[in-house]
C-alpha cells in the first residue's frame, strides 16, 4: 500500500505490505536504527518515536497508519560523529544532559526516553 508522512522534517513517500510496522519500516526500508526492537508490544519504550510531537511505540504502529503525519526519530536529534558534528552544532541539550548525568545507563532504550522527554517539554 502507498504512504506518504513528513520523516524528520523530509517528505516521504513509498510501498508498504499492510502488515508491516512503522519500526519495521523505519529500519528495513528507511535504514534508521535509532527505534530498537524490544518487547514488541509497546511496552518497554526502545521503539519509541514522536507522531506529531507525541511518543508512539512504532512496533505497535502500523506503518499505513503513519500517512499524513509528522514523524520525528533520534536521527534527527542532535548530529552524529559520521556526520562531523564535532565541527558543527553536536549534541541536542537534552543528549548532553542524559550524558553529565549519567543517564544513558546501557543506551539501548536511550532514544526512546530522549524522545519522550522531548514530548515533555
Amino acid at each position: 500500500m502507498h504512504t506518504s508522512f513528513v520523516l524528520n522534517g523530509h517528505p516521504v513517500e513509498l510501498d508498504v505490505p499492510t502488515d508491516f510496522t512503522l519500526l519495521e519500516v523505519l529500519r528495513e526500508s528507511l535504514g534508521l536504527f535509532g527505534a530498537k526492537h524490544g518487547c514488541e508490544s509497546g511496552e518497554c519504550g526502545a521503539c519509541t518515536i514522536l507522531l506529531d510531537g507525541q511518543p508512539v511505540s512504532a512496533c505497535v504502529l502500523l506503518a499505513v497508519q503513519a500517512g499524513g503525519h509528522a514523524l520525528t526519530t533520534i536521527e534527527s536529534i542532535g548530529q552524529h560523529p559520521e556526520q562531523g558534528w564535532r565541527r558543527t552544532r553536536g549534541l541536542d541539550p537534552l543528549q548532553q544532559a542524559f550524558v553529565e548525568t549519567g543517564a544513558i545507563q546501557c543506551g539501548f532504550c536511550t532514544p526512546g526516553m530522549i524522545l519522550a522527554a522531548r514530548a515533555l517539554l
